[in-house]
């Protein structure tokens, strides 16, 4: 067993009910900068069981974990979401990021009889075995070195080196602070090339593992030498992809042709392959999981075909074959010829549409993969209520940046254009859609938002109840706009995001609990003002509108993983710009969001004086969690659950508010605005002039948003 420093720390779940929601939070320490932070763990009580949520501050580092008792490592399997336990288990995580090392073990221990877990952080410093039975096989110009594996179960790689030269194929290992010719695990050996006949050498293995330690190193002398070419069996491999519909390329997403030149004395009686088999011949060809080469050409050419549905087939394939006269040998071939990685969309789309021609140009700039081939391009009409059916596809070949569609009928609200694009290999890749209006007497408005119209609050006017932002002598310019009529729910988060990590139990109308896809229909939560921000930009990429967000270092929203959407206060994020004029999704403003959630009306709260009317809040949810959006009663504006269900977060820096005060709030600030209160409020919390400041960093299980962007009537 080996040895470990850790640190213990008992978590339990705390609920403090407020009128601003419910808080929970930790935080673990991690060991040295030379590590990937290490994994934290959060854990919340539900009814049935545990959840656990784990994050690491190492910004573009993935988590892996295991529930098994071994060790993770990126095999393991990926953290994307909150993991409910309903029995008890020990979780062991690792964070990972390509360029430095992995992060210490983290590991908790979840009691579902306490709700607790208790946080063992383990930091591995112990060198792991060396390998045994090293030998060194003579060949010419080179040595097949072969072993038995060390018996550590956390092992990375064997290191190669020999004669204390240089190492011998300097690769940057991903994890690892090293250089050198690294062996995978269970390869059992590994010929070491380009050596000169008759000059000894010394060869040095050492093990390493996934934490990057190293153990002292076996050496073996060998001398290469040169071999009558009768006394040998000689395996020559080479691979071919399908050259199919004018494409000549060396890549495939169907099958690769492994092909394997024999040359021997005598008559070859069996040729075997395996993906990472062994590189000793006996071994091999003695394995009853090798599949056995078919012979093509007499005693001289063997063929096998390696199929695939992903990339994971891509790898080390290891060739043994066996004569009459008892010779046998073993190759390998490396694989990289699988490529099932879709071409990037479309962008840039922009069109011209002419009522006098009738025709829409449509332009686009297409996408840099220099594997990329053509696009095809459909398009629906919709007459202000229904969608028609999709048209043929028409394909635009890469080169063309520009298409031209006539007869476009002036009676229809808009058209739907959608861009998939397609590599040389058939890759799909995902869609662009592309709306053109074609009826400016049919409202744009997006489906499940409603269109309000702006006006001048000139500072003057009185407010019941009274404002914390519309205050004397301050001038606010509320623009027309298009608003989500509901909170963003967990399944618009999912799909844009590609994850929910929402804590809240969800409950419909009648306190009914509600699982699986059923919860999809209530606000999303934990959510943090960073997330929101990323939904925004995601949302409008995907819409192929302009974000109106920036942040310095971030230049692919639309690729931007979950995982890199900061947790702990993040000054590059707080220090986004704000692009006004852009028309795509953003966070209100709290004076937006006020006048918003008035809904033109003189209420307390959003649609009425009757909180019950209107919000979901801790008297009619006895805190057990939020409900299905859209279950209340509408304010004025049609808009639903401005008051309640789950806090939204709004742009503005938190902060007093004066005659002088911009538009988008105060300039600067350490917390941002949340407006409307949440099912763990009080009624008081669920006014429309009430609001708190929250760490833009901060996750809760009562924290949501909802989204805007200006009109283009």
């Amino acid at each position: 067993m080996k040895k470990n420093r850790w640190i213990a720390v008992i978590l339990a779940t705390v609920m403090a009910l407020a009128a601003f929601g419910c808080k929970t939070d930790t935080e673990t320490e991690w060991k040295d900068k030379i590590y990937c932070s290490a994994v934290t763990f959060i854990s919340e009580a539900t009814a049935d069981g545990v959840k656990v949520t784990m994050a690491t501050t190492t910004e573009g580092a993935v988590i892996y974990y295991t529930t098994d008792g071994t060790l993770p490592t990126k095999k393991s399997t990926k953290y994307s979401e909150i993991v409910e336990f309903t029995k008890d288990a020990t979780v062991k995580a690792i964070a990972i990021k390509e360029g430095i090392e992995n992060s210490p073990v983290s590991v908790a221990t979840v009691s579902i009889k306490e709700k607790t877990i208790i946080v063992d952080k383990k930091v591995d410093e112990t060198a792991p075995a060396n390998v045994t039975e090293l030998t060194a096989q003579a060949k010419d110009r080179r040595i097949l070195l072969t072993w038995k594996d060390a018996a550590d179960s956390d092992v990375y790689g064997y290191e190669v080196s020999y004669s204390g030269t240089k190492p011998i194929n300097r690769v940057v290992l991903p994890a690892l602070d090293t250089t050198s010719m690294m062996v995978p695990p269970k390869s059992e050996g590994t010929y070491v090339n380009g050596l000169t006949n008759g000059t000894k050498y010394t060869f040095t293995v050492k093990t390493v593992d996934t934490s990057g330690n190293k153990s002292e190193g076996v050496t073996v002398t060998g001398t290469p030498v040169a071999t009558d070419a009768g006394e040998t069996l000689k395996i020559d491999l080479t691979a071919s992809v399908p050259q199919e519909n004018g494409y000549t390329g060396n890549k495939s997403n169907t099958k690769v042709t492994v092909k394997a030149n024999i040359t021997t004395a005598s008559k070859v009686k069996k040729v075997v392959w395996k993906k990472d088999g062994s590189l000793i011949a006996k071994t091999l060809l003695a394995d009853e999981t090798a599949a056995t080469a078919t012979e093509t050409e007499n005693n001289a050419v063997w063929t096998f075909d390696i199929t695939a549905q992903d990339e994971s087939a891509n790898g080390t394939y290891t060739v043994a074959a066996i004569d009459e006269a008892g010779r046998e040998e073993a190759e390998q071939i490396t694989i990289d010829n699988f490529d099932f990685t879709p071409p990037a969309k479309v962008k840039g789309i922009n069109a011209v549409y002419s009522s006098e021609l009738s025709s829409i140009i449509i332009n686009w700039t297409e996408p840099g993969d220099a594997d990329y081939h053509h696009v095809d391009i459909t398009f629906t009409t919709n007459d202000g209520t229904n969608n028609s059916e999709p048209s043929q596809a028409i394909t635009v070949n890469k080169g063309t940046l520009n298409k031209t569609f006539s007869d476009i009928e002036s009676t229809k609200a808009y058209y739907i254009y959608t861009f998939v694009t397609y590599d040389e290999l058939g890759n799909k890749g995902g869609e662009r859609i592309y709306k053109v209006s074609v009826n400016t007497t049919v409202s744009n408005c997006p489906e499940g938002f409603v269109e309000v119209t702006g006006t001048t609050i000139t500072g003057s006017e009185s407010w019941t109840p009274s404002s914390r932002v519309f205050v004397s002598g301050r001038s606010i310019t509320i623009s027309d706009m298009y608003v989500c009529d509901h909170e963003v729910t967990r399944g618009e988060f999912k799909e844009v995001m590609g994850t929910d990590l929402s804590t809240a139990n969800a409950y419909d109308k009648d306190g009914n609990k509600l699982t699986g896809d059923a919860v999809l229909n209530n606000p999303v939560n934990y959510v943090n003002w960073y997330a929101a921000i990323a939904y925004c930009n995601k949302l409008s990429l995907k819409e192929n509108l302009t974000p109106c967000y920036s942040v310095s270092g971030v230049t692919d929203w639309e690729n931007l993983d979950y995982s890199s959407i900061p947790t702990s206060s993040n000054s590059t994020w707080n220090a986004l710009t704000y692009d006004k004029e852009a028309d795509g999704y953003r966070l209100p403003t709290a004076a937006e969001w006020e006048w918003l959630a008035r809904g033109g009306e003189n209420y307390t709260y959003a649609g009425s004086n009757t909180v019950d009317d209107v919000a979901w809040y801790t008297t009619n949810t006895n805190d057990t969690g939020s409900r299905e959006v859209k279950t209340k009663q509408a304010n004025g504006y049609g808009l639903y659950d401005m008051s309640g269900n789950v806090y939204e977060w709004c742009y503005d820096w938190y902060g007093t508010v004066n005659s002088s005060t911009a538009d988008t709030g105060a300039s600067s600030g350490s917390t941002r605005v949340q407006r409307g209160g949440s099912w763990c409020s009080y009624g008081s919390g669920c006014q429309v002039s009430g609001g708190v400041g929250i760490y833009p960093y901060n996750r809760n299980l009562d924290y949501g948003f909802r989204v805007v962007r200006s009109s283009s009537k």
